[in-house]
């Protein structure tokens, strides 16, 4: 079992427009609500590939029947805690002009003391009975930056390996404690090392130093030129040549799915970049946000170039 901390959840909305005009009355030709979140993508993600996974997350009244039907469907156990306010509703407005897509993010409720309290409880109790745990995303309001920190020095004395993706202060402190993986992208290892990441060499550089510092492994998401990884010692570079891209928001959700999937496995750390960025290019081959689907990473996985760089 892998456990996912999805605190954040949100309802997702994709909206299509043919341009989009600031300023003007824009009307969109299609739109289609669905549950989101960053750490709801990675659970997928690791259902997409056939492991069990469990999500634990934030949910409302009104949205707790679609969540549970819609995750349910695609294999993800979701553990709900309710919020006595409603969970954040985030905009994706697609251009079918351009391709451009533009995100609109909710900052998510605040949060009792308890309902606080219990994310953490639920999402500690499940993940100490896992292979290993993520934690995804962006908190509601009422955490502090180092709610991430002190879930990662807990499971580590439960000797569970956590994975992190996150940001700004979250980040920071989440580097401070050593969890076992960090994925940031590019902005995100630009703002913790304060190096400039240009290129994949510079971001391997920099993952080499957070390495250095105590974190076991560092995957940057690059967008378009894949990702690279490094365990302070090994490092690689693995991309997808062009395909075809309809929707690239969610990608470096789901490739931290494939990472989490393949380190649970136990496959190589070539094999565990290998299998992320598949998933990450998949999750771009269609209009849905942060969903791949087993065939699509069945037809990326043969086509992704990597390579050891000393």
């Amino acid at each position: 079992m892998i456990t996912v901390g999805g605190f954040n959840s949100s309802l997702d909305k994709a909206l299509d427009l043919e341009i989009l005009e600031p300023g003007t009355v824009n009307r969109a030709r299609d739109a289609r609500p669905y549950p989101g979140g960053k750490g709801l993508h990675v659970a997928a993600t690791v259902a997409a590939l056939g492991e069990p996974v469990c999500l634990v997350g934030l949910i409302d009244a009104a949205n707790r029947r679609l969540f549970e039907d819609r995750l349910g469907a695609r294999g993800v156990e979701f553990h709900g805690v309710e919020s006595a306010d409603p969970i954040r509703t985030c905009l994706a407005i697609q251009e079918r002009g351009t391709g451009r897509v533009t995100e609109i993010l909710e900052p998510g409720p605040q949060l009792d003391a308890d309902t606080r309290g219990e994310l953490q409880a639920r999402f500690l109790s499940m993940a100490a009975e896992s292979t290993l745990a993520t934690l995804s995303g962006s908190l509601p309001g009422g955490f502090a930056d180092d709610t991430y920190a002190a879930l990662v020095s807990a499971l580590r004395d439960a000797g569970v390996r956590c994975l992190v993706d996150a940001s700004g202060g979250l980040l920071r402190a989440a580097v401070g404690a050593r969890p076992f993986l960090i994925k940031p992208n590019r902005d995100e290892i630009e703002a913790v090392t304060g190096a400039t990441v240009a290129d994949p060499e510079a971001a391997l550089a920099a993952s080499r130093t957070l390495a250095a510092g105590g974190i076991g492994v560092v995957i940057v998401s690059l967008g378009a030129a894949g990702a690279v990884m490094s365990d302070g010692v090994q490092a690689w570079h693995a991309w997808v040549p062009a395909l075809d891209v309809r929707n690239p928001v969610g990608s470096g959700d789901c490739l931290l799915g494939g990472v989490a999937v393949g380190l649970a496995r136990g496959l190589d750390l070539e094999d565990v970049v290998r299998l992320g960025v598949a998933c990450g290019t998949a999750n771009a081959l269609s209009d849905e946000t942060g969903w791949v689907r087993p065939e699509d990473i069945d037809a990326v996985l043969p086509r992704v170039r990597c390579h050891g760089v000393a």
